[in-house]
């Protein structure tokens, strides 16, 4: 997707992916009529003031188009105008009616998961959203008019549930995605369809934003990166809605992370300079530097990357005890030295990075798997930098070992990229070792 197609009405990128004109959709239109007996012909004028949001199509008409595109009439009930339409996925406005259909969204993904498939969202886009989130200023709330009151004992209960899902997805993501899934599903119904003063609606779409947070992480260690985007969106949205603007910040992070790994490091520190910008707690603050060095340092800006660690540093400091958001708690001194050396492995600097790397691994928690699988090919690449054959192919083996037990498709393909890093030197004895070892 171009940046200039943004501003188009979804029904405008459609025609556009498909080489229609107006007239010539409005023809198909026609056909499809006849097909189900139906004495209806609409104009260019009619798709015209479609696409120009002076109406929306009545159902009959969303009926045929559905037809044409070949999509379930199911989703054009469930989803509403314009959202059901398969265009490109641009974020949703910060409104009510905006948060509604990402919500939506994403309820539909968890219950038909091969509706189709999601396009990954461009920098240009991001950082656009991330600015919005910036200026943008929640509405105020509202429960359903009728329906259930939203009981207090189930809230608190997803409440503690949603902290504990975060800490187990950490060791067992795979296992876990069905009880975020009903997690998540279940928040984004009672704010549908549930009755509720103004705090309650702001604590229910905390748990939204914080489940769907989660299940983007989940998507997105096992590659698929526009699921994991699309999960992200929606959590940006419940968390503008109940104002949490570190939580927003946190998934502004996650979004930027993102970017970085699609190799859009520029587009990533754009989002966190608008993520900083409104972030209040210290521990957000520092991993947000650290998220900003990352990309910098992709960027090759030495001083940049030093500064941005700097400020994680201090930032980190001025954490106090029982004020850090939970969602954030596992945020440590591990995770500074871990990205410094990341951030050193791109700048060039192999020794630095691995005296980083190895303090890092040395304090990081011992149930963070994932991570530890991350670090040891950081480690593999220093030491190939340094031309230590013997101690990257044991670091790659280890990385391998854990990257399996973790079932996390980004640290296995991880592993197997930092084996193509010994390509040169496949006829060495540990080398050959390795590739075995690998089953290349």
């Amino acid at each position: 997707m171009s940046e200039s197609t943004v501003g188009l009405h979804p029904l405008t990128y459609v025609r556009h992916q498909h080489g229609w004109s107006m007239e010539g959709l409005a023809r198909l239109l026609t056909l499809a009529a006849q097909r189900r007996g139906l004495r209806m012909s609409p104009g260019r004028d009619r798709i015209y003031k479609w696409e120009h949001r002076r109406a929306a199509p009545g159902a009959d008409y969303q009926m045929l188009l559905a037809d044409v595109l070949s999509i379930d009439q199911a989703d054009v009930l469930r989803t509403g105008w314009p959202w059901w339409l398969p265009a490109y996925d641009a974020p949703r406005p910060l409104t009510a009616e905006g948060t509604r259909a990402a919500l939506t969204e994403v309820l539909v993904a968890l219950e038909h998961p091969d509706r189709r498939k999601f396009l990954a969202l461009t920098g240009g886009v991001l950082t656009g959203f991330a600015l919005d989130w910036a200026t943008v200023e929640p509405e105020r709330l509202t429960g359903a008019l009728h329906g259930r009151r939203v009981d207090s004992i189930l809230l608190a209960w997803l409440e503690s549930r949603t902290d504990e899902l975060r800490a187990l997805t950490n060791a067992s993501g795979p296992e876990c995605a069905v009880l975020v899934h009903a997690l998540l599903r279940t928040s984004v119904q009672l704010t549908r369809t549930g009755v509720y003063d103004e705090p309650t609606g702001r604590r229910l779409l905390k748990v939204v934003a914080a489940s769907s947070q989660c299940a983007g992480w989940l998507h997105f260690d096992q590659g698929e990166h526009a699921r994991a985007q699309h999960h992200w969106h929606a959590a940006l949205h419940a968390a503008h809605s109940a104002d949490d603007r570190d939580l927003g910040a946190g998934v502004l992070s996650d979004l930027a992370y993102s970017a970085t790994w699609l190799r859009e490091p520029a587009s990533a520190v754009t989002i966190i300079e608008h993520a900083l910008s409104r972030s209040r707690s210290p521990a957000v603050s520092s991993l947000l530097n650290v998220r900003r060095a990352r990309a910098l340092a992709v960027l090759g800006d030495h001083s940049a990357t030093e500064r941005a660690l700097g400020a994680a540093e201090t930032d980190l400091g001025r954490a106090l005890p029982g004020t850090t958001p939970a969602w954030v708690s596992w945020m440590s001194p591990a995770d500074l030295h871990v990205d410094a050396g990341r951030c050193r492995l791109d700048l060039g600097r192999p020794a630095a990075a691995e005296d980083a790397l190895s303090e890092g691994l040395g304090l990081l928690a011992p149930d963070r798997a994932r991570t530890r699988s991350v670090v040891l090919t950081y480690r593999a690449e220093a030491a190939l930098l340094r031309h230590d054959l013997a101690t990257a192919a044991a670091h790659t083996r280890k990385a391998f070992d854990l990257a399996r037990t973790t079932q996390a498709s980004r640290c296995i393909e991880l592993a197997e990229a930092t084996v193509d890093r010994f390509a040169a030197h496949r006829s060495h004895a540990v080398v050959a070792e390795l590739y075995e070892y690998a089953g290349r």
